[in-house]
């Protein structure tokens, strides 16, 4: 390369860096991002004790990476290079096939037994029965489709640790789901179970809790069925993912149940102003309140159902709707009330803590359940 080509190139470089700090200057500033379904960090406040310390630094950072002009943008050219180069990852979402699938990392084994022993000290504190149901990511599921290679945590040895426990009920579901793996149970471009995949989990619950003659039949479910398309969910934007088919999310408009969040009029368990949004699956109870109540007007429905849980749980709860009275439903990610006491308040005869691996390994908050 020659002198003037050199300086050229570098001349080029010096210009793209001016254009873009003069577009972060002018660039407004957005609060949420609809393509990566999450909030975007905000520009924090200088302080002097912050930038020696350099939290400052790291926080502003963060600002500029997430407040960058034409983000999606870019994030979606990025993604076309590394297929280009025919990588098999990107942002830690492998390619396999048609399908996106979450890495999972090796967990802290420490906290995973923290949060075993959380289990078991909520049974034994509340002195409730108390069933917890683990539920395998689609790296379980589908590991054959993973690129060749690909690391990814053995997820049995977390579902192995959960059939030990010696106050709660475990009930198993990855064998169910491995059985059926080759029929709709997973969605392709976003991390959860499909509501057919969380049938199967509702099916071993109402087992495990003695109401078996009480499981919806495929009949019953047919009347109410439901369906919205165009569903690219949290998978897709984290790789940024272009080309993948989108999903199609089924739901059951069950008559007579609603919900009631504490200060709020009740309302349906459904939010239907997100099916005209990216985030479809917060049509689920429109998201993850820290706590919501399910009421059944049904009179043959009965008793009183205490969830804890993460957004799996969202689409199986329809489900248990139907036939208990009041489900009481606890996400300890936004809740610091002591769940004992909550158990308590709620007048709660059972107990389901239904949590997805990789959020119950990683969950710093399930460890308050011992509270």
């Amino acid at each position: 390369m020659s002198k003037k080509q050199s300086i050229a190139l570098c001349g080029l470089f010096v210009l793209f860096i001016l254009v873009c700090a003069v577009l972060n200057l002018c660039w407004p500033d957005r609060e949420f991002s609809p393509m990566e379904n999450r909030t975007l960090a905000q520009r924090p406040d200088f302080s002097w004790k912050g930038l020696f310390s350099g939290e400052w630094t790291q926080d502003f950072e963060t600002y500029l990476t997430d407040q960058f002009p034409l983000r999606d943008t870019w994030v979606g050219l990025k993604y076309i290079c590394e297929r280009a180069m025919l990588k098999q990852e990107n942002n830690g979402i492998y390619f396999a096939g048609d399908r996106l699938i979450a890495r999972f990392d090796p967990p802290d084994e420490t906290r995973v037994e923290q949060n075993f022993a959380a289990i078991d000290a909520l049974a034994q504190n509340t002195g409730l029965p108390t069933r917890f149901m683990l539920v395998p990511t689609s790296a379980y599921i589908y590991q054959d489709e993973l690129p060749a290679n690909a690391p990814s945590y053995d997820q049995q040895q977390l579902l192995d640790r959960a059939s030990q426990l010696q106050q709660a009920e475990n009930i198993p579901v990855a064998q169910a789901l491995l059985d059926i793996r080759e029929e709709y149970i997973y969605y392709r471009t976003d991390h959860h179970w499909t509501t057919k995949g969380a049938y199967l989990a509702y099916e071993a619950y109402m087992k495990a809790a003695g109401r078996e003659d009480e499981i919806l039949t495929q009949e019953e479910l047919e009347a109410v069925k439901q369906e919205t398309p165009d569903f690219c969910g949290t998978l897709y934007s984290q790789a940024g993912a272009r080309f993948y088919e989108p999903d199609t999310i089924t739901w059951y408009d069950f008559p007579g149940l609603t919900m009631e969040q504490p200060g709020k009029e009740p309302t349906s368990i459904y939010d239907r102003s997100y099916l005209d949004q990216k985030d479809k699956y917060s049509l689920f109870f429109g998201g993850n309140p820290p706590a919501l109540t399910i009421r059944n007007e049904n009179p043959e429905a009965h008793g009183t159902l205490l969830v804890v849980k993460d957004s799996f749980a969202n689409s199986l709860l329809p489900y248990l709707a139907e036939s208990y009275e009041e489900i009481y439903v606890f996400d300890p990610r936004y809740n610091r009330t002591p769940i004992s006491e909550y158990a308590a308040q709620c007048g709660a005869d059972e107990i389901l803590v239904l949590y997805q691996t990789g959020n119950f390994a990683e969950d710093v908050n399930v460890g308050l359940l011992s509270r």
